[in-house]
């Protein structure tokens, strides 16, 4: 399957954060569903009726589970465990910090190179080059994290399930800061720098990640497609801040069920269980679903050789739409791939 979300696709909502139009709340996941339809025929004359935009009017839907996402910030700043992860070249030839919090890089690289923790500190000309050079690339690294942030959007897995006893995964809370050391209890504090609580982050973070399990993402912001943690499925479509030029986009994903000849799909949203009993964490007000809450439909047309492409589109707000394609039966497909 082939997604292409549109740029103005907005991530998942935020706690206490008022919703964009047409945003999914915050704490909730989306469903790709696949749909055989059923035809209102009124009149009887064999044929569908139709609706005021010249669309078949639906009677009855069958709908079945295709595949569990999430659409979210590549990288979450807040996130107790945005780190840094062993490996790489760094300075005097040593790793980089493993275990350190990513919006700490800078200052914790000048400070092992003995330079003032001030914006633009390498440019002092006595500062010798390969020093000034280490200390700006890490400047330039802290500089991009508000853009990737808020301008590029992830199609990332989805850890949530409706399983009694096994709640959705949340981080658990972060020492205070200033409370820094190896001998936490908690995750130590983004600002906490010192060589062990960087270890004892690291420690903590690839237990709980073994814990929430692979589908729990967290991004990264050095290479894209390999988060720290989950399944990147791809991006939504927009521009790299990275180079200012480069555009992104375009997701896709496997799936093992039979889609040949499904006449629709539709994208819901549901919500996360976060305490563990086994039902979505329905707000105050909602009425639960067992399919989850409409977010995008359309129907499909089928192409050469068994493809199919679906533009799904939000029921009210225009700006929020999708194309699907369906390439099935590529195992034995010998004519395309």
């Amino acid at each position: 399957m082939q997604f292409d979300f549109a740029e103005t696709v907005p991530p998942v909502g935020q706690r206490g954060v008022p919703l964009q139009a047409g945003q999914a709340p915050a704490d909730t996941f989306f469903i790709l569903h696949a749909a055989d339809l059923d035809y209102v025929d009124a009149d009887g004359d064999g044929r569908a009726d139709l609706d005021a935009n010249g669309e078949p009017l639906i009677a009855t839907a069958y709908v079945s589970e295709v595949h569990r996402f999430e659409i979210r910030k590549l990288i979450d700043t807040s996130s107790p465990c945005f780190i840094d992860l062993p490996g790489g070249a760094g300075v005097e030839g040593r790793s980089l910090f493993p275990g350190l919090h990513v919006t700490q890089h800078a200052n914790k690289v000048k400070e092992a190179l003995g330079l003032p923790n001030t914006p633009g500190a390498a440019l002092d000309p006595t500062v010798p080059y390969e020093d000034a050079v280490i200390a700006l690339t890490a400047e330039r690294r802290m500089d991009l994290l508000p853009r990737l942030e808020n301008e590029v959007k992830a199609i990332a897995s989805s850890d949530a399930t409706v399983e009694a006893g096994k709640a959705d995964f949340e981080y658990p809370a972060t020492s205070a800061a200033g409370a820094c050391g190896g001998a936490l209890t908690q995750i130590p504090h983004p600002t906490c720098t010192d060589d062990e609580s960087n270890a004892l982050r690291l420690q903590m973070c690839q237990e709980l990640w073994a814990e929430a399990g692979p589908q729990f993402y967290e991004g990264s912001d050095k290479v894209f497609t390999l988060p720290l943690n989950g399944q990147f499925y791809g991006l939504v479509e927009g521009m790299n801040p990275v180079n200012e030029i480069g555009l992104v986009g375009g997701s896709g994903f496997y799936v093992d069920e039979n889609l040949v000849g499904r006449e629709a799909y539709l994208v819901n949203y549901q919500y996360k269980d976060l305490n563990g009993d086994g039902a979505p964490d329905y707000p105050a007000g909602v009425t639960p679903s067992d399919i989850g809450f409409p977010y995008m439909f359309g129907r499909a047309r089928t192409l050469a050789r068994g493809v199919s492409t679906t533009a799904l589109r939000h029921h009210t707000v225009r700006e929020i739409n999708a194309e699907l394609a369906v390439f099935p039966e590529l195992g034995t497909d010998d004519v395309q791939f």
